[in-house]
């Protein structure tokens, strides 16, 4: 009997042991680095930065401002916690990632543009040439008759936008921008990302500063296709680019479970239940950095030392899609929910709420005599936006499309 046994108790441990090859092994997609340790730390600029690890007291009271209780019902949940003294960096599936916002091309359509100032008797065929070379924001303001040549964020013809911008004449400044997005799951394939994003972007002359935030699907640099809290950045040192915590000079990360790259697991059904989450970015009246919060709750910042002392020029809401390979088909990722937006907020992708902070730090609705909206490609790309709807609701855009051969 006590033979029987042990065969079985054999067969049993043989068994698991097939199920445990057999099963595949999820690699977890964040490190626990401690927290002084982290790349963005990692710069001179940051030799004697002191880590903020949680928002002012004034920071708190600009958070305080919005008119949604839901903000605080957070639809975003880290798995684990990280050790005490360290934080999740989210690890990336390439370290060769090609980024298609990259701003040394506009740089050069800036030394182009100034040089065909100088030089008016080129000819004609060697303008369009480089006229043609790329698109940059001045095709973004649908009003502007006389678009002011500097280098800007959309520099490649396989990028898709549907947006809320502010005028490029204005001579304001924000300290922040904030919305309540609905999450969506948009059918992207390898080497296509779809993204629901602020953009904070100062220029000034040949360089841009920019912090963008939102969620992206996003298959180069994710190993899946689900929505997941992203963002972005671009300083005067760092003029490339970076996703997320992964470069030196950057965001610094500091909740120990919540962190860019981490996967929304609650996903709209159309219809159905919406789900959404509030996110704001605003740079703290008393540190100077600019912090990034869900809901109330501080994730991180973008220090001091390196972003935009000057406030942002430029705001932008809405979504933004392409592929991230310029040697891949042109065919453009839906956007959003995959279907044209409409009046029926429960179809359609969705940010409400829509606020800029001002350079007084007050927090307010977006003004809609201060901003335009803009479409590259209305076959492929829709955008609807209401200047009021409710209370609650208050400035509200809604995106989306299928995309295609646009």
């Amino acid at each position: 009997m006590a033979s029987l046994w042990l065969k079985l108790f054999l067969i049993s441990l043989i068994y698991l042991n097939v199920i445990a090859k057999s099963t595949p092994h999820q690699e977890t997609e964040f490190e626990c680095v401690s927290i002084d340790k982290q790349s963005a730390l990692q710069h001179p600029l940051m030799k004697n930065h002191r880590i903020q690890t949680r928002p002012s007291r004034e920071l708190l009271s600009i958070l305080s401002t919005s008119k949604d209780d839901r903000i605080r019902k957070i639809d975003l949940k880290g798995s684990e916690e990280c050790p005490k003294g360290q934080v999740p960096i989210h690890k990336p599936k390439t370290n060769n990632l090609i980024h298609p916002q990259q701003i040394p091309r506009a740089g050069r359509l800036l030394k182009q543009t100034r040089s065909r100032r100088v030089k008016k008797k080129k000819k004609n065929n060697r303008r369009k040439k480089d006229k043609n070379k790329l698109i940059t924001s001045a095709v973004l303001s649908q009003k502007n008759k006389n678009p002011i040549h500097r280098p800007k964020l959309f520099t490649e013809t396989h990028l898709h936008y549907a947006i809320v911008r502010t005028f490029e004449n204005t001579t304001k400044k924000w300290r922040g921008a904030q919305a309540l997005f609905s999450i969506n799951k948009p059918r992207v394939v390898q080497n296509q990302f779809s993204k629901a994003w602020i953009w904070l972007n100062y220029i000034q002359g040949s360089v841009m500063s920019s912090i963008q935030f939102g969620w992206a699907v996003h298959t180069n640099l994710y190993p899946d296709d689900r929505p997941r809290l992203t963002t972005f950045w671009m300083s005067d040192n760092h003029q490339k680019g970076c996703y997320n915590a992964l470069c030196p000079g950057g965001y610094v990360q500091i909740h120990k479970s919540i962190y860019p790259g981490l996967v929304y697991d609650k996903v709209n059904v159309p219809v159905g239940k919406q789900n959404t989450v509030h996110l704001s970015v605003a740079e703290d009246p008393v540190t100077k950095n600019w912090v990034l919060t869900v809901g109330s709750i501080m994730i991180g910042y973008w220090p001091r030392q390196s972003h935009m002392a000057e406030g942002a020029s430029e705001v932008y809401f809405g979504g933004f899609a392409g592929i991230s390979e310029l040697s891949q088909p042109t065919t453009s990722p839906p956007m959003g929910t995959g279907e044209f937006p409409t009046k029926d907020l429960s179809r359609s992708c969705f940010m409400k709420q829509l606020k800029y902070v001002l350079s007084d730090y007050t927090v307010v609705d977006i003004n809609p005599n201060e901003v335009e909206d803009y479409v590259d490609n209305r076959k492929c790309y829709g955008l609807m936006f209401y200047k009021y709807v409710d209370y609650d609701s208050r400035e509200t855009l809604t995106f989306g499309g299928p995309g295609g051969q646009c």
